[in-house]
């Protein structure tokens, strides 16, 4: 008789998972029916094969399932994409399995770079090897968004300077909304005492080609009633809420007070001297016909948090495989009323108390 007995329960644990999720995509849809731009948001997967740690193929096979059931605009991770314990081989390997899980999304895919990301981390000889290890053993910015990005490049506006830079946008026309995608782990990779001078690891930040891009193509429209979400792995903003404990990107500065003098339709020069990340950007948006700054989203701190910036909310999502507080959320944005809304997954279901709702 047991024998029996567990196959109806696994039957029965499987109809009620199935149904959890069918609830929540049903909802979905109206939420998103509702709203100018929907989402599914995940952050931190840490997607690594050995020993099946961060976001396997299960969690994110359930991702793109719901993105899929609701018709979501697009998706996003942002950031800590795969682990960086192990060598580059291991990183590229893991890197291009969750790609090919997350083609499964018949939407676009958005996809931003993490401090775990460039495997700084095994290079370090912190990670699975004691020792510094070969500096061939760097996955930078260009080789993971060459994976990253692979058969969707045509998806987005990129630099055209930096294709693989980790630095795009796409625009939602009915929406009329931006998302702007930055890398915060943009960084120079200087050799030093048989390392690194930085780690992507420890140390993030946004190069001046990136800075320039955002002041000179990101945020310029010649159409009036867009708005403009950014999205990126560490948030850079000034919030001492968001930071605590945890070191600013080198030059977020610069990001905020770009975002600040678009909404403002101001124009001059922003000047950088940190050590080998100098950098002069000159902005005029004056003319711009568009200046709304809807919101900013990350990830890295593993942690439901946000702040409102100089009026706008920054707002952080849990790590996604953490079946504590993690998950991923359906966020929709209603531009009339001026509002974004979060909710949401977690082990197959609602998880209605870490809805969110944010005013901008």
């Amino acid at each position: 008789m047991k024998k029996p007995l567990l196959i109806l329960a696994l039957i029965l644990a499987a109809f009620s998972a199935y149904a959890s999720e069918a609830s929540f995509i049903e909802e979905g849809r109206e939420a998103a029916r509702k709203a100018d731009l929907a989402f599914l948001w995940g952050s931190d997967t840490h997607h690594q094969s050995e020993g099946s740690y961060g976001a396997q193929k299960g969690l994110i096979d359930e991702f793109v399932s719901v993105a899929n059931g609701i018709g979501v605009d697009y998706t996003a991770i942002t950031g800590d994409i795969v682990n960086g314990y192990y060598n580059r081989e291991s990183q590229e390997r893991n890197l291009s399995e969750i790609r090919e899980w997350l083609d499964g999304c018949k939407m676009p895919v958005m996809l931003t770079m993490g401090n775990h990301d460039d495997n700084g981390w095994f290079i370090s000889g912190q990670a699975s090897v004691k020792e510094i290890g070969s500096l061939d053993e760097l996955f930078p910015k260009e080789d993971f968004f060459k994976v990253a990005l692979r058969g969707h490049e045509k998806e987005f506006v990129r630099d055209p300077k930096n294709p693989y830079g980790g630095w795009y946008y796409k625009d939602f026309t009915k929406a009329k909304i931006r998302v702007i995608i930055l890398n915060s782990i943009d960084i120079p990779y200087i050799p030093k005492d048989k390392g690194l001078k930085y780690y992507g690891q420890w140390h993030y930040g946004f190069c001046e080609a990136q800075l320039q891009w955002l002041a000179n193509k990101a945020l310029r429209f010649s159409k009036k009633g867009w708005g403009v979400i950014v999205m990126t792995h560490n948030d850079y903003s000034s919030s001492e809420k968001i930071f605590d404990r945890v070191m600013r990107p080198v030059n977020g500065d610069i990001v905020e007070d770009l975002l600040e003098a678009f909404e403002k339709k101001g124009s001059g020069t922003f000047v950088s001297e940190v050590e080998d990340h100098n950098a002069t950007v000159k902005y005029d948006f004056r003319r711009n016909a568009s200046n709304e700054f809807i919101a900013s989203f990350a990830g890295h701190r593993h942690g439901d948090i946000y702040d409102y910036v100089k009026g706008t909310p920054h707002i952080l999502i849990a790590g996604i495989f953490d079946k504590q507080k993690g998950g991923f959320d359906l966020v929709t944005v209603n531009r009339k009323k001026r509002t974004i809304s979060t909710r949401r997954y977690l082990n197959g279901e609602a998880s209605p108390e870490r809805n969110r709702e944010f005013l901008y």
